[in-house]
């Protein structure tokens, strides 16, 4: 009895043991499974990356290409610049004439007033109708004083450095395309205020 009972754990062990060793046999086999899987995802990694760095470097090449392109043609179209850059300059010009206007016009109420100031001085004497003209002429610092400097500060540097000259090539005109426009303009004022001063002294 104990010899048949002994042979019936035996025979359950046995059983017990295929078992265990099938399990070993199929997890073996999943895990060959899943290192293959993860060889292959590491693999499929590796290659995404390198498609996404020669991506990466293709985009930089062509927006290289797109800046390069886009400058040469800028280049070509320097006629586009060259009109833009006379339209500008005509305007200053234009702009210049229409101050200088204004200017001569307001120098011309300056001297007409202070001419005014010294006959009713003469006049009146110390009076208060006297007093508000040369108060009125006395504003002039604190009205236009910034508009002043600003004028100046914007042209300083113009008359100061003079732009170079370019020589023309042969086959091309000699006269040059513009003149100096801040020259122009200064000396347009000087004449202006030149004549104005003259016309003062002779009507006094």
């Amino acid at each position: 009895m104990e010899s048949a009972a002994l042979s019936q754990e035996i025979e359950a062990l046995e059983r017990e043991l295929g078992d265990l060793r099938t399990r070993v046999d199929e997890d073996n086999s999943s895990f060959s499974t899943l290192e293959q899987q993860i060889d292959s995802l590491r693999h499929r990694l590796t290659e995404t990356r390198d498609a996404v760095r020669a991506r990466e470097q293709e985009l930089i090449d062509k927006k290289t290409a797109l800046a390069e392109i886009e400058r040469v043609e800028r280049l070509k179209s320097y006629e586009q610049e060259l009109a833009r850059f006379r339209e500008a300059r005509s305007r200053v010009s234009s702009g210049g004439d229409a101050y200088l206007k204004e200017l001569d016009s307001y120098d011309g109420e300056v001297l007409r007033l202070r001419k005014l100031a010294e006959e009713m001085r003469e006049v009146f004497g110390e009076d208060e109708r006297v007093t508000a003209v040369e108060t009125a002429l006395s504003e002039e610092a604190q009205q236009l004083g910034g508009t002043w400097e600003a004028v100046v500060g914007a042209t300083r540097w113009r008359l100061a450095e003079k732009p170079a000259v370019v020589e023309p090539r042969s086959g091309q005109p000699s006269k040059k395309d513009g003149e100096d426009l801040s020259k122009e303009l200064q000396n347009r004022a000087e004449e202006g205020r030149a004549s104005r001063i003259l016309d003062y002294f002779n009507k006094s």
